[in-house]
């Protein structure tokens, strides 16, 4: 590494660490975790994901849709207390490395294309609801515990207080907000938090001090205190059989979760620079990050857009300038563990339902409940189901709809009946009329396990007419055959032959014809009634098949006129050719 790098890596990482600081002891709290959590899995994470990446696309850390998770997974195992929730972690996060290592060794990073946006926004916003719902007490002064209540409870038990709203620890709230606001734009978030905090600390300081020159024993607000040091007692993961199958589901869901993110940043920061990512590689560090912070006390490791972004606009050259932030976070949590100590709870709280209600991105909820009525279905079947629900169970739930509907979309193929005219020209067959004995059927579109009833419903129809002695299916436009249609077309090659009638399948391509082949389909059609399809004559396994087909149902000659359209079933152009074949 030449100066030059040097300078620029070290200034990327001091950059990326200013945000980092506060943001990871926030989201420590999101989640229900001793900020000294988060502070661990930020330094953890930042030190370790790049040496296994080689890249200086991805910024690793806690982030604000893991923290989410995390707490929902708490909340779901009964963990209520800081201490429960610090046994669980390890093991959680560990099995949550395991599935990310799997995932890059099985190249599946490329899965999360298939969660959709509007799952990610609905889990986000509902997730927001259940953050404010924790933090809210915390900002307000509220006294109790009230971790496991709804925000609805929250606002009742707000509203209950009266006047006890007047408390040092909302004007220390509102002190935060305000700063953070106002520095938030000429100096971006991350200092805008460090700033805040710092101004709230300070006046708290000067406001207990004054407290006790006028007698005052007893503390005026509520502070991080020994929570910033809680987790040193390190837990270790528990391999017990009914701990790994509890948070199985939870550690899925969090995985899949860290691909999405992970990916979709890395993707971001590779358009922005023109440096190449290898997701499945940026993936495999996740996994070795996550595993590091399970044996470390820290929280679940992500790739964070925030940091990913500021990374890059720093000038970051190389992966060392995630290195030097992990070191320089990591420093600084064991050099200033003291000052943590002293920052209030509420300006913590304030900070996370501020940035939560800005990660919530209203602009993409609006968007997506004014697109169309699918949209809306998932997204509310997800945001929901959030409220409800594990979020971990909405994940799942939220993208098995959205599949529900692509899959229904897909799943009919269109089929096209066509039969004999009186001089032996290929027509297409009006629906209702019954065929002179010989019936073709166009197969085109999708024929995966999600349209094998609409397939099978058109072969009933076709099959069912009494007249019918050779039914003929082109396959040339029809793809994604799975073992459901093969079962389907073995079933109707059967029930023909019980009682003296054919199948033809014609136009096979290579990719399908290794199917049918594979599964035995050759011999209960009959080798001489699969015919494949030919580049090179694009009519002559359509005329075989006829010829077949006449002689298995004991017609005469005929000339067959076979005329190629772009697009079966419609009136072919005037451009389009014909052959004529003795049948």
């Amino acid at each position: 590494m030449d100066g030059p790098t040097f300078k620029a890596d070290i200034i990327a990482g001091l950059n990326v660490a200013l945000l980092a600081f506060p943001m990871s002891m926030a989201f420590a709290m999101k989640a229900g975790l001793p900020v000294w959590c988060g502070l661990v899995g930020c330094g953890v994470a930042a030190f370790v994901a790049p040496i296994f990446t080689g890249s200086a696309n991805l910024s690793a850390g806690p982030t604000n849709a893991s923290a989410a998770l995390l707490l929902g997974t708490f909340a779901a195992l009964g963990a209520l207390s800081p201490d429960q929730r610090v046994a669980i972690l390890p093991t959680l996060i560990l099995m949550t490395g395991i599935f990310l290592l799997l995932a890059s060794w099985l190249r599946l990073s490329g899965f999360a294309d298939f969660v959709p946006r509007t799952v990610i926004s609905a889990y986000i916003a509902a997730a927001a609801l259940r953050v404010i719902a924790l933090q809210l007490p915390f900002a307000i002064g509220m006294n109790g515990d009230h971790a496991g209540e709804s925000l609805p409870e929250v606002l009742w038990q707000m509203f209950k207080m009266g006047k006890m709203l007047i408390n040092p620890e909302i004007g220390l709230a509102i002190i935060t907000g305000v700063t953070y606001y106002l520095l938030r734009k000429p100096y971006g978030t991350g200092k805008a938090i460090l700033g805040s905090v710092a101004v709230a600390t300070f006046g708290a300081m000067l406001a207990q001090n004054v407290a006790l020159s006028q007698g005052s024993s007893h503390s005026l607000v509520n502070y991080v205190g020994e929570a910033a040091r809680s987790s040193t007692a390190l837990h270790l993961p528990d391999f017990s059989l009914h701990t790994l199958s509890t948070l199985f589901s939870p550690a899925l869901a969090l995985a899949v979760l860290i691909v999405i993110e992970g990916t979709a940043n890395a993707r971001a920061s590779a358009l922005k620079t023109g440096r190449p990512s290898d997701l499945h590689q940026e993936v495999f560090g996740l996994g070795m990050a996550n595993l590091t912070c399970a044996f470390s006390g820290g929280m679940a490791a992500s790739g964070s857009i925030s940091r990913s972004a500021l990374n890059v606009s720093s000038g970051a050259r190389t992966a060392y300038a995630s290195l030097f932030c992990g070191i320089f976070i990591l420093a600084a949590a064991y050099l200033v563990s003291g000052w943590v100590a002293i920052v209030p709870l509420s300006t913590l709280a304030i900070l996370v339902i501020l940035v939560e209600i800005e990660l919530a991105n209203l602009s993409a909820i609006k968007l997506i409940l004014k697109s169309g009525t699918q949209d809306r279905i998932v997204f509310l079947a997800t945001f929901t189901t959030a409220l409800l629900a594990p979020l971990d169970v909405a994940i799942f739930f939220g993208t098995a709809v959205a599949i529900a509907f692509y899959l229904r979309q897909t799943s009919e193929p269109e089929v096209v009946e066509y039969d004999f005219s009186e001089t032996g020209e290929i027509r297409e067959r009006p629906k209702g009329q019954a065929t002179t004995g010989i019936s073709i059927l166009h197969v085109e579109g999708s024929l995966h396990f999600g349209a094998t009833q609409a397939f099978h419903e058109h072969l009933r129809r076709a099959s069912s007419d009494p007249n019918l002695k050779v039914l003929v299916l082109k396959f040339r436009e029809a793809y994604h055959l799975d073992a459901n249609g093969v079962l389907l077309l073995r079933d109707l090659a059967e029930t023909l032959k019980s009682s003296d009638r054919h199948l033809i399948l014609c136009e096979v391509k290579a990719d399908t014809m290794k199917i049918f082949v594979n599964a035995g389909l050759d011999k209960a059609v009959g080798v001489e009634n699969l015919i494949p399809w030919s580049e090179a004559n694009p009519t002559a396994a359509l005329a075989q098949a006829v010829r077949r087909a006449r002689q298995l149902a004991g017609g005469s000659d005929a000339v067959l006129r076979i005329v190629t359209a772009p697009h079966p079933g419609l009136p072919p152009p005037a451009s389009a050719s014909s052959t004529d074949w003795q049948i």
